[in-house]
């Protein structure tokens, strides 16, 4: 049976996109504080108002000029509920920035969050016509089709774009979890080993694997981890997956084995490294917990710098 011919049922596929949007698409709560960390890395609460005029607006303006920055303060805009100010920062990023695929995926869902939809469309078919249908330009399509009600549609451009892009974990899950609401488990481990046989694949491998570990199935897991982490095509995301489902179903060990051979914290970044740590200090291997602790450190990265003196603590309180 083809993926793509399987009956499609609205109401299913409304509540698995609001479940699986995430924050970038969907704004706070109105009043809800902004969070923000000092240089010490202490957590400091701002009213949202205040953190828009004094420090959101400015530093965005500051960007105009750099399209990494801009990318970043847009995303930063989307996640804390400013869509409404970032049409214009949105549109400079797509003249600025030679990465075609991001600034038109980015202007797409600025649009999309504040309901543009035919801005949405042009702009993410723009961004087709110059650099080809990927994956999240795709994604962010069937999101624009759905919106409008062609629920059939969106569906047959989701995937399209999985089969565009297996590692993009929204779109991915967004068309898996649709097998499983239509057709049960089953049809929803048959959708992630189709993706996963796609080329390039790693995402859907992690994902079979969260499922052996929920079902007890260790081994399995192990392997698929392994073939991801032995090919070299992986990013941070997959580090933080591994730590944390190896993690939650107790495999600390497995956690130090399979993942502190590949890890850079300048790559990778500094989550899976705390959770190195972790695994360190429940295992008892002070030693290697401390040597990772001071590449942590290096970091120099305020936001977990109260992270890394509870472990300095907890560290010398082995000796």
């Amino acid at each position: 049976m083809l993926i793509e011919s399987i009956p499609f049922r609205p109401a299913m596929f409304k509540k698995i996109l609001a479940a699986l949007r995430g924050s970038k698409t969907e704004a706070p709560a109105t009043g809800a504080p902004i969070t923000a960390y000092d240089s010490q890395g202490r957590e400091l609460q701002i009213s949202r108002e205040e953190w828009r005029e004094k420090m959101f607006l400015p530093t965005l303006q500051q960007a105009w000029d750099e399209a990494d920055e801009l990318y970043r303060q847009i995303l930063t805009g989307l996640d804390d509920g400013f869509a409404a100010d970032l049409p214009a920062a949105g549109q400079r990023l797509v003249e600025i920035d030679a990465n075609v695929d991001r600034s038109h995926t980015t202007l797409g869902i600025v649009h999309l969050t504040n309901g543009q939809l035919d801005a949405a469309e042009a702009t993410l078919r723009a961004g087709m016509a110059k650099v080809g249908e990927t994956g999240a330009l795709l994604t962010n399509l069937a999101k624009v089709q759905f919106e409008r009600g062609d629920e059939a549609l969106a569906e047959q451009t989701l995937w399209q774009a999985v089969q565009a892009a297996p590692n993009l974990e929204a779109g991915l899950m967004w068309w898996a979890t649709t097998q499983r609401e239509q057709h049960g488990e089953a049809a929803y481990l048959a959708a992630l080993h189709t993706a996963a046989a796609l080329p390039g694949a790693w995402c859907p491998q992690l994902w079979l694997a969260r499922h052996y570990l929920e079902q007890q199935e260790v081994e399995p897991a192990w392997a698929l981890y392994a073939g991801v982490l032995a090919s070299g095509n992986f990013d941070r995301h997959a580090l933080m997956m591994i730590a944390n489902d190896l993690g939650s179903t107790g495999h600390l060990q497995l956690i130090l084995d399979l993942i502190d051979p590949v890890y850079d914290e300048h790559l990778h970044g500094p989550t899976t490294g705390l959770n190195l740590m972790r695994a360190c200090l429940e295992l008892g291997q002070i030693d290697r917990g401390r040597a990772m602790l001071v590449r942590m450190t290096a970091l120099n990265f305020p936001p977990i710098q109260q992270h890394l003196d509870q472990f300095a603590q907890a560290f010398r309180a082995n000796d």
